[in-house]
């Protein structure tokens, strides 16, 4: 219990450190900054047009000044990621800002029952270790998009999303509602799991309203 207690303890006084500003945008238009992009196959871009990927595209919206890293892994849950040369680069990367969107493998039903048990004390690690990187980055945490399979997967991305919050109240990180941007939109999701181009420009969308508090130019 102790090196835990101290884990989050520690955690908890640097990210209070790094943040000080947390309503301020993460992302200032003119300022140079990079973005590490960490998660899945629907980070990676899997099954999108090449250019598509929310990763991409948020580079665009974003504009020359930010250097975008898509360290999207596909088939990757939480805990496995962090022992990837993905998860490596993306901190080699020196990120100014970070969004991880991680989750929707973990609540596979053969999975889930046995990510749901250390899913905050994993993610608690990986953000301890992004806040200590010399660049102080600000640190976002996504909720997975829906599943539209018929199986436990979408029940359980709503037992996952407490967790997420969870995570992001300990360690005073921002949440970003990809899930919600999702609601009725379902048919974005061909395949069940994976986003086709247009959701990819959703989540972008959404990543990029709450990076830089403002509207992405393709929703107006």
């Amino acid at each position: 219990m102790m090196p835990l207690l101290a884990l989050v303890l520690g955690l908890s006084m640097a990210a209070g450190s790094q943040l000080t500003a947390q309503d301020a945008p993460a992302i200032v238009s003119g300022k140079p900054v990079k973005l590490s992009c960490v998660g899945d196959s629907i980070t990676g871009g899997f099954g999108v047009t090449k250019g598509m990927s929310w990763p991409d595209q948020i580079a665009k919206m974003l504009g020359g000044t930010c250097e975008v890293g898509n360290f999207g892994l596909g088939g990757t849950y939480l805990r496995a990621y962090q022992s990837t040369e993905y998860y490596l680069n993306a901190k080699r990367f020196n990120p100014d800002v970070v969004v991880i969107m991680l989750g929707t493998n973990d609540v596979r039903p053969l999975a889930w029952k046995n990510s749901k048990p250390n899913f905050v004390t994993d993610y608690m690690v990986m953000i301890k270790e992004f806040s200590e990187l010399p660049t102080k980055p600000r640190i976002f945490v996504c909720y997975p998009p829906t599943i539209t399979e018929p199986d436990a997967s979408e029940n359980n991305i709503l037992e996952l999303i407490p967790l997420v919050d969870e995570v992001a109240k300990r360690a005073k990180v921002g949440v970003i509602d990809i899930h919600g941007a999702f609601k009725g939109k379902a048919d974005l999701i061909p395949d069940k799991i994976h986003p086709n181009d247009a959701g990819q420009t959703i989540i972008a969308t959404t990543v990029y309203k709450a990076l830089t508090g403002k509207t992405a130019a393709k929703e107006k």
